[in-house]
């Protein structure tokens, strides 16, 4: 089981079309909650933990004592776990649909419980920022930022990666099906400003006459 997953990991990080390859065929998407659980909580409790040492839970920023950031630094890592178990199902399956019926929608003909265990194996870019926040605590630069963005842009190119190896699609058609959904919603969102406006204007005028 070990072996399995040490080989997913190298393959789907270095060699994602054979990762995603073998991972929609013998994972189910039980494994990729599995996976996407995992390097959520580590990342969340890496986080707090660097946190904690900076010494921000003694900075109240104005807002709270001093005690009180303390004692919820202390909670936090229970916080995280309950968190990551109650929303991080839906936010996997929620997800998977979304691109799944985008994939479809550009003539997909793929299962969307393999692409949702390759989506939660497409988190995987972000557990190797946590030696990365680690070690930043000894270093003069910060480079966590940098590292959490090259892992955001990877984790990208892997789910389209993954969308690519499900659905049998070109890599445009994939990068196509990914966008898909931010694009309609920036559209939807686009057409209900401009109504917004059309229908604010007549009473703006009424108001503020030139």
């Amino acid at each position: 089981m070990l072996n399995q997953f040490i080989d997913d990991f190298y393959d789907v990080l270095f060699k994602p079309a054979k990762g995603f390859a073998r991972v929609a065929a013998e994972r189910t998407i039980w494994h990729g909650l599995v996976v996407y659980m995992v390097v959520s909580l580590v990342s969340s409790l890496t986080a707090i933990a660097t946190a904690n040492a900076g010494g921000y839970a003694g900075d109240a920023g104005g807002f709270l004592s001093p005690e009180a950031m303390a004692m919820l630094f202390r909670s936090s890592p229970a916080l995280s776990l309950v968190s990551i178990i109650v929303f991080s199902p839906l936010l996997l399956f929620l997800w998977s649909a979304v691109l799944n019926f985008s994939a479809e929608l550009l003539g997909g003909q793929g299962r969307g419980l393999r692409l949702g265990a390759a989506i939660g194996y497409a988190q995987l870019p972000y557990i190797l920022v946590v030696p990365i926040s680690l070690a930043a605590r000894y270093l003069a630069v910060d480079i966590v930022g940098l590292a959490g963005f090259v892992a955001f842009v990877w984790s990208i190119v892997l789910k389209i990666t993954a969308i690519r190896q499900v659905h049998s699609f070109s890599t445009r058609r994939a990068a196509l099906a990914y966008f898909l959904p931010a694009l309609v919603l920036i559209g939807a969102l686009i057409i209900f400003i401009l109504f917004l406006a059309a229908f604010l204007m007549p009473l703006l005028m009424e108001f503020f006459p030139l």
